[in-house]
This record gives structure tokens, C-alpha cells and sequence, in this order.
């Protein structure tokens, strides 16, 4: 596909195209859209970036699902799922994936397998109909265009190709050629914590997690010198929706995998941000509540509540921890700093009465 090109009226490729068109139109509205322009703007930026001259082709929405996916379809239209943002840690790992999905656009993947698909009972159930992608239900346009990626699965060749052009624009560019290994590798660790699909990779479709890592730990060791992973400005981007993805995840009620995640996310981060990961992987074992898992999350709550950039939360769920330990003191402590830290807390009527309750027993 050269940049600025159609399909021609009639063509399969213009099927392909309106069926995304309509889907469009549905997502530019959809609730989950992060319309945050900062965030936009920097994702847009990195975007362009990888794309050149075929940038002005393309639209780009973020969308506010907490699964590692991206996508790029034919008719423009560029998906990036929260859960991809929580997972990156750097813009280095973003724009590789970037690369990735723009491989298939340039290289018309789709075309490739949309007649195939369209003749099956999958085309008819994807238009209108909720589709479930990786635990997350979706709805509207964003169904329709991740419904379409899932049915019409990309050869492993395809997967192939596009990660070997992913990574090349992405090194030409200036990026870290490590960036694929740290992804990959991530991947694979959340693969294999996934208790409930321990034979499914990811991405189904794709060459094993294992295979894609191997193939990019060679590709990457045949580059030397500095390059550049723009960390503080791919920081700077996410760092403000950072608790919030955090959250997301735990919502998604995987704490198998979502324990993992955090573990990797925390081992590559900046010290201020360690609190932050500490509070989230302590909640995501007390939620699961397994074995020894109040355990350890209460160990993760007092080295989050040693960093002044914890979340409060961290103050209020050690303080509870405190009261089922007899420390009645130490727990009014903790509680008093938690309301201290987040004022205007929407359990703070709660935890006030939690407060004079323990007030009694000193």
C-alpha cells in the first residue's frame, strides 16, 4: 500500500474498508476513548514517527481497555488499548509495536485473509454483536474492529514478516534494539502465570511467544553502540494514567497474570515509582487471597508506605493490616495518614468511624 492510496469502488479491499468505516464512526463516540490530548498527542507523535509519510492516513484512539492489544486496520483506523500503554516501559517498546501493526498495514495482511474469513458464520456474528477480547467485553465499533482482527488472524509467516519490519523501522529509527526482548520477555512471563490458558500464547495467531522472543534476542545482539529509549518523555505521557491502568488490571480479576505484570513492571522502575507498584501487586494478592497471600501483600504495604510516592491507599489497607495484627495504635496512625494524604477520600466517613473505634480500645 503506498501512502494517500483507496481501494477501488467494488473491490474486496473496499468490503474490507466500509465494514471499518462504520465501525468508526461508533468509536470516535464510545465511552472508552481516551480523549486525554497530552496523551494523545505524544502516542500521535511516536505514531508518525513509524509511519512517515503514511501518517496522514491514519486516525489513532486510544481506548480505555485493560488488555494488551494494538491494531492497525486497513482503512486507517490505529487501536491502542490502555493495557498495551500499562505494559510498555519505555518509547522504544511503543514504537516497536507500532511498527509491528504498521507492517501489516503497509503490507496489506489483511487482504490476504479477509476472503477467506468473510464466507464464514465469524463474519456475520462480528458486526453488532459484543465480542470478548482477552477478558475485557466489548462493545459498538471497538467490537467490530477487534472482532475483524480476531477472525481474520494473520498467518505466523505475516506475524513474521511484521516483526522483522516492526523492528527494522524501529532500529532505523534510533531505538533500542533490546526493546523487543523486554517485551517478549514480559509477555512470556504473563503467559506463563495465566493459570486459566496455560497452552495459549497472547496472541494466538502468532508465532510462539518463545519463537518471537528468540528470534528478536539474535536480531537484537547484532547491534552495538548508544541508542535511545526516550524513557522521561514516554514517562511523562503515561505516568499521570499510571494508577488508574493499574487498577484496570486488577479489575480484570486475573491475579495470576496481573501479579506477574506488576513484578516486571516494578524490577524496571524508577525508585519513586517502586510505591506505586509495591501498593498494586500487595492489593492484586490480597484480592486473590491464597496461601500466604495476606502475607505477603502486608510485607508489600509496609515497603510501599516506606515511599512518599505511594498511593494513600497504601497507608489505609497497612493500617487494616495493622488492626488484624493487634496493633491497634500503630493502625490509628496509619489510618489518620491515609485521610491526611487523601482528604477528600470517599471512604473517609468510613474510615473516620474506624478511627474512633480504635480511639476506644487505647
Amino acid at each position: 500500500m503506498k501512502p494517500g492510496e483507496r481501494p477501488a469502488p467494488g473491490s474486496t479491499e473496499a468490503e474490507l474498508w466500509y465494514g471499518m468505516d462504520q465501525a468508526e464512526k461508533q468509536i470516535r463516540d464510545s465511552p472508552l476513548r481516551v480523549t486525554d490530548p497530552e496523551l494523545n498527542r505524544y502516542v500521535q507523535d511516536v505514531l508518525c514517527k513509524v509511519t512517515a509519510d503514511y501518517c496522514k492516513d491514519l486516525r489513532l484512539y486510544i481506548i480505555d481497555v485493560p488488555v494488551f492489544n494494538a491494531s492497525m486496520a486497513p482503512n486507517g483506523v490505529v487501536l491502542v488499548f490502555s493495557g498495551a500503554l500499562l505494559r510498555m516501559q519505555d518509547e522504544a517498546e511503543l514504537a516497536l509495536v507500532l511498527g509491528h501493526e504498521f507492517a501489516h498495514y503497509r503490507q496489506r495482511h489483511s487482504l490476504q485473509s479477509w476472503d477467506k474469513a468473510k464466507d464464514t458464520t465469524a463474519f456475520l456474528a462480528t458486526f453488532g454483536v459484543l465480542t470478548w477480547v482477552g477478558g475485557a467485553g466489548l462493545a459498538g465499533g471497538i467490537a467490530q474492529l477487534a472482532g475483524l482482527a480476531n477472525m481474520m488472524q494473520f498467518s505466523r509467516d505475516n506475524e513474521r514478516e511484521a516483526d522483522t519490519i516492526g523492528f527494522d523501522i524501529a532500529t532505523r529509527l534510533g531505538y533500542d534494539p533490546q526493546a523487543g526482548v523486554r517485551v517478549w520477555t514480559r509477555m512470556q512471563n504473563e503467559e506463563k502465570a495465566n493459570v486459566r490458558a496455560k497452552h495459549s500464547p497472547v496472541f494466538a495467531s502468532h508465532p510462539k511467544t518463545a519463537e518471537r522472543l528468540e528470534d528478536m534476542t539474535a536480531a537484537a545482539a547484532a547491534y552495538r553502540g548508544e541508542f535511545k529509549t526516550n524513557q522521561q518523555q514516554f514517562d511523562a505521557a503515561t505516568e499521570p494514567y499510571l494508577q488508574k491502568w493499574l487498577e484496570a488490571e486488577l479489575s480484570r480479576r486475573m491475579y495470576d497474570t496481573s501479579i506477574q505484570v506488576i513484578r516486571d513492571l516494578r524490577a524496571g522502575a524508577r525508585p519513586e515509582l517502586e510505591g506505586i507498584y509495591d501498593f498494586y501487586q500487595g492489593e492484586a494478592l490480597r484480592r486473590r487471597n491464597k496461601g500466604d497471600d495476606r502475607t505477603q501483600a502486608e510485607a508489600l504495604y509496609v515497603r510501599a508506605v516506606g515511599n512518599a510516592h505511594a498511593p494513600a491507599e497504601a497507608w489505609r489497607e497497612y493500617g487494616f493490616a495493622l488492626e488484624r495484627n493487634g496493633q491497634p495504635a500503630d493502625a490509628l496512625h496509619n489510618l489518620r495518614i491515609y485521610l491526611t494524604k487523601k482528604p477528600d477520600a470517599d471512604d473517609r466517613l468510613f474510615i473516620e468511624q474506624d478511627i474512633a473505634r480504635l480511639e476506644t480500645r487505647l
